[in-house]
């Protein structure tokens, strides 16, 4: 699940490498559930996407930009990373946990008394038994102790990301408070949200499949790719296609 979240397309929205604007798409504009032009990208983008900063492309119902996975959690790949929570947080609870067993193994195999050098025994507290248990052994000590703070921060992730799936909302919406005033109208119920997020099918990539080939992207759809062009270069230019011929569009 992480090097799927790692490598997979979030759902990047391409880029229009042109000096004219698109055409202002039909439905609303501006806004937080508007169309919303994108100076960097040359695009209007669609509700509920975003631009990236980090990986500057605008990405389709953004999420958050993960610096652990190094891609963005976006609308094809946020099922994955929510795997990924799941099962990071089980490892490091369950790392945790066996660290704690051995530690309490140790404990228990601790001597109640001491013998000194004299021949004097020295009765040992619960604190002494459990202070002797962890010098005993200080690599498990500290492991344990540093996948603790990982399960904690780890689990309490996974709980806020369960709860944004459940009100059908990213990250990003719930830090701008987008559905403060605005009605979400992605949200169908708990259930439906989550057979939703998991159960259907994932949106198809906009990229092109091959980045070799010289692709056009239509002015007026942003969410189009052109397919791979075929034809002379003589007759292909980047903003319009010349010669009287139209470019055949792949709707995706």
């Amino acid at each position: 699940a992480l090097w799927i979240s790692a490598t997979m397309d979030p759902g990047i929205i391409p880029a229009v490498s042109s000096p004219i604007k698109p055409v202002p798409p039909e439905g609303q504009l501006g806004g937080p559930l508007g169309y919303r032009y994108c100076s960097t990208c040359n695009i209007f983008r669609p509700p509920r996407s975003k631009h990236c900063n980090s990986c500057n492309v605008c990405v389709s119902k953004f999420d958050h930009h993960c610096p652990w996975v190094g891609n963005c959690i976006g609308e094809r790949n946020h099922r994955f990373f929510f795997v990924f929570l799941v099962a990071i947080s089980g490892l490091t609870i369950l790392t945790t946990a066996t660290s704690v067993q051995i530690l309490v193994q140790a404990y228990d195999t601790t001597k109640v008394t001491r013998t000194a050098g004299g021949g004097m025994s020295t009765f040992l507290s619960a604190l002494g038994r459990l202070w002797h248990a962890v010098i005993s052994m200080p690599i498990v000590f500290l492991f344990g102790s540093f996948t603790l703070l990982c399960a904690w921060s780890l689990v309490s992730l996974l709980l806020y990301h369960a709860m944004i799936i459940s009100v059908a909302q990213t990250t990003n919406e719930r830090v701008r408070n987008v559905y403060h005033i605005n009605a979400n109208e992605a949200d169908e119920g708990c259930l439906k949200n989550w057979a939703k997020a998991f159960c259907t099918g994932r949106p198809d990539s906009r990229l092109p499949s091959n980045f070799s080939q010289n692709v056009y992207c239509d002015l007026s759809v942003p969410e189009s790719v052109w397919r791979p062009v075929t034809r002379s270069p003589a007759r292909l230019d980047p903003v319009l296609p010349t010669g009287g011929g139209e470019a055949e569009r792949v709707m995706v």
